[in-house]
């Protein structure tokens, strides 16, 4: 029986994993916070073979074969083929999971720290290209990706049709608990649409909002409401402040489509 593909996967991310020094490896560590469990099947046929292995990024760092000795923070089932894909960035976790090409058990926040992983250990889409979003230290990327997944997954005429119903350009500036800001423009007046890590050229915003990494990630998850939010000072808004409601269906639109506060399994 061939060996899976993934097999090499894992053990290129253990190898690249044991090449950090104590600092690196505490800093991804940080980062993630988390263990992983996968289940791999070599195909997407009923009885096909499968096998496991484990990430252990919580407290020591390491990848295995097997289950993981205590209970993981997610598990994850996908067939050997998206494994790699994922690992090499052709397949983002947010369109795996949109298009049911993988399933979990656990919060789907844990699954998308799947990129930091890859990303720290040489894998996943490359620094600087368009489909790299993310900032490092920032749990906003994740979702920022989601609206961009989200996009993605719609035809042109769909696309189309959510720019007609937003019509406007929104400039996000993130700061986190290290002083640091990430900044993120979501054109939704043009052509098909587009999120942009940095700024669009040659392209205003009509509204500019800025707040915490933290409570940007609680908008998202409707932990705090736009408006409580404004009236609070979390969220200071310049510009077309309506955008600002627009914004928040939206959200809640990726949220229904990719089912971000449930569970699921991939249809293998």
């Amino acid at each position: 029986m061939a060996a899976f593909q993934s097999e090499d996967i894992f053990a290129r991310l253990n190898e690249a994993l044991n090449l950090f020094n104590p600092t690196e490896r505490q800093d991804l560590i940080k980062q993630v916070n988390g263990i992983f469990e996968f289940h791999i099947k070599r195909d997407n046929s009923p009885n096909a073979e499968a096998k496991i292995w484990h990430a252990e990024v919580k407290h020591q760092g390491i990848i295995k074969p097997g289950p993981s000795p205590s209970n993981p923070d997610i598990t994850l089932f996908l067939i050997d083929d998206d494994m790699v894909a994922l690992a090499v960035g052709d397949l983002s976790g947010a369109r795996a999971f949109m298009t049911d090409r993988i399933g979990l058990k656990g919060p789907m926040m844990m699954a998308m720290k799947l990129d930091v992983i890859f990303r720290s250990l040489g894998m996943g889409p490359p620094k600087g290209t368009a489909d790299d979003l993310g900032y490092d230290g920032f749990e906003s990327s994740y979702l920022i990706l989601q609206i961009a997944e989200y996009l993605k997954v719609l035809t042109d005429e769909e696309r189309k049709a959510e720019v007609a119903r937003v019509k406007g350009v929104f400039l996000f500036n993130i700061k986190n608990g290290k002083g640091n800001t990430a900044v993120w423009m979501m054109d939704m007046k043009n052509g098909i649409g587009q999120m942009k890590k940095g700024k669009i050229d040659g392209i205003k915003p009509d509204i500019i909002l800025e707040m915490k990494d933290k409570d940007f990630v609680d908008l998202f998850m409707g932990k705090i409401n736009g408006q409580k939010a404004f009236m609070t000072g979390k969220v200071k808004v310049k510009g077309a402040i309506m955008l600002a409601l627009k914004l928040e269906s939206m959200m809640k639109d990726t949220q229904e489509k990719i089912g971000f506060f449930g569970q699921k399994q991939a249809k293998l």
